[in-house]
């Protein structure tokens, strides 16, 4: 059966929340318009400020396909599949028929006293099959694909640590959790690459970049 055959059979089809688009559309006016605004007009008249504008247009058509792939994202059910699209475009089916236990709980985040919810679903052997987390999915969303699934929900009365949810649910966890050094790092790249654009694209400029 293909992916095409298997998208119109989905009795049930959820999409991530739009406030993460909202968030997303926030954080380029915030950051990178003004920075590249404020390089584009001081180069207008001393400086080749057409790089400014490359380096805009690129940032935009970053936003632009990171976009086009958070809208392929969804997760779905159908009589005899549950089928998911990631981020990168990676398409996974699992059958129905392998699902042993679904799980709706709640878990703390890292510094604050809010919950959020987590659906796990598990096969016989504990793997985990399907996992929709509140950063990205409104508990109806997983609701909604628990009661496609068919099989009842067990449902944790008492939230608790995303520690915790690991350690009662093992597997549970994608391979960049818990690794608190990772996301670190991962946060500092990110940082230094910004950084080192930003003093590229002033080099170029000839704007003076120390005093």
């Amino acid at each position: 059966m293909t992916t095409e055959t298997r998208a119109l059979e989905l009795r049930v089809r959820v999409r991530p929340k739009a406030g993460i688009v909202r968030s997303g559309l926030l954080i380029l006016l915030i950051v990178p318009l003004p920075i590249f605004g404020s390089l584009a007009l001081l180069s207008t008249q001393n400086g080749p400020w057409p790089y400014a504008a490359i380096g805009e247009a690129l940032c935009l058509l970053l936003c632009s396909l990171g976009f086009a792939l958070f809208r392929r994202v969804f997760v779905g059910v159908t009589s005899i599949s549950i089928e998911e699209r990631g981020l990168l475009g990676r398409h996974t089916s699992h059958p129905t028929a392998d699902v042993a236990t679904i799980v709706l709980a709640h878990t703390f985040g890292a510094s604050s006293a809010d919950t959020l919810p987590q659906l796990i679903v598990r096969n016989r052997a504990g793997t985990r099959i399907l996992r929709m987390r509140g950063l990205f999915w409104t508990e109806d969303s997983m609701l909604a694909v628990a009661n496609a699934i068919g099989e009842e929900v067990q449902v944790e009365k008492e939230p608790m640590s995303t520690a915790e949810f690991f350690a009662r649910y093992p597997g549970s966890a994608y391979w960049f959790e818990n690794r608190r050094g990772l996301t670190i790092a991962a946060l500092a790249v990110a940082l230094l690459v910004c950084v080192g654009v930003v003093l590229g694209l002033m080099r170029l400029l000839g704007l003076p970049i120390g005093s």
